[in-house]
């Protein structure tokens, strides 16, 4: 694999983004852009093995660490992590790199941003692929309000919400609570002891704070990669990152000034989606609504893999990627 690069500082939209770039220079290239978008608690980092293959193919690739994460800055206060503010950011990378349009790729959280582009910055998007968090509908209340109905309040989510709550648990130990996020099922068997959490409240705290005997599956990466994301979440610790949790209210309420007679309008764009049967927080059942969403759309189902896809089945990954940007 190729080294992994050092990453470039870009100032823009009152924030410092790091991107790790690899790949022809954009004036150069004969293949459209791509911009890798990681999840939580991730990094651009996360990205590694797609960057390569996809630059080797001769596509200029970007990878951001995201406002609150890795080596990019991290203002202070939820208000500075909107989805406004969140997509402002990429339009400025764009800007920056003189980069008219592009193919975006999200995962989990970068996947939620991912499916907010089309509506925040139609024009600048080539298409866009979606990692194990779909489109979805607009929500028909709070999210939070709903989660806390549906899950109590233990669920994850809900916990997140209360600001210096949660991140003493979370960076407490740093080896330790990458080690329980970055896991994947055993043999790529759905057996029970791999669901991550307690179906009914999701409290991914509290499983952590059980220890590893509890956890179930089995760790992902090896101990030098996870020291990756351990290492630079000392920089910012998780508060950045949980405050894009905390604002899945506010980016509700502003979602509605999108809305068609009450509904998203449909997707005309390239759209691709792969999902994980294996994925207990975001099974593949939940982008079934996306069918309908999308006028021009591809659907790829990994089998036997779990959340964490592009790490855990990076060829199959690529495969799916390549396949779809080849028709776009």
């Amino acid at each position: 694999m190729t080294d992994w690069p050092t990453p470039e500082m870009v100032t823009t939209n009152g924030v410092t983004i790091g991107v790790y770039r690899m790949g022809p220079e954009v004036s150069a290239a004969s293949k459209p852009p791509i911009v890798f978008l990681h999840g939580f608690p991730e990094i651009a980092y996360s990205w590694r093995a797609q960057m390569t293959a996809f630059s080797e193919a001769g596509h200029p690739v970007f990878a951001p660490d995201q406002r609150g994460y890795g080596v990019s800055s991290a203002p202070e206060g939820a208000a500075e992590y909107t989805m406004q503010k969140l997509t402002d950011d990429l339009k400025g990378l764009l800007d920056h790199y003189g980069i008219e349009k592009a193919v975006f790729v999200g995962h989990d959280w970068g996947a939620i941003i991912l499916w907010s582009l089309p509506f925040y910055m139609p024009e600048r998007l080539l298409g866009c692929a979606g990692l194990n968090v779909p489109l979805l509908p607009h929500y028909p209340m709070d999210p939070i309000e709903m989660f806390r109905a549906r899950f109590g309040d233990d669920m994850y989510i809900v916990r997140f919400q209360t600001e210096g709550a949660c991140e003493p648990i979370l960076e407490r130990d740093l080896m330790q609570t990458f080690k329980f996020f970055l896991r994947k099922p055993n043999k790529g068997k759905p057996e029970k002891k791999d669901v991550p959490f307690e179906e009914k409240s999701l409290d991914l705290l509290g499983l952590l704070e059980m220890g590893p005997d509890a956890w179930g599956g089995e760790q992902l990466l090896s101990d030098k990669e996870t020291a990756v994301y351990a290492k630079t979440f000392e920089k910012n610790g998780f508060t950045g990152a949980l405050h894009w949790y905390r604002n899945f209210t506010a980016n509700w309420q502003d979602q509605r000034r999108f809305l068609v007679d009450g509904k998203l309008p449909k997707l005309t764009l390239p759209c691709l989606m792969i999902t994980a049967d294996l994925d207990r927080a975001c099974p593949p059942a939940i982008a079934e609504p996306m069918a309908g969403m999308c006028e021009n759309y591809t659907r790829v189902d990994l089998k036997g893999c779990g959340h964490w896809s592009q790490q855990e089945r990076a060829a199959d990954v690529n495969a799916a990627i390549m396949a779809w940007i080849a028709k776009i």
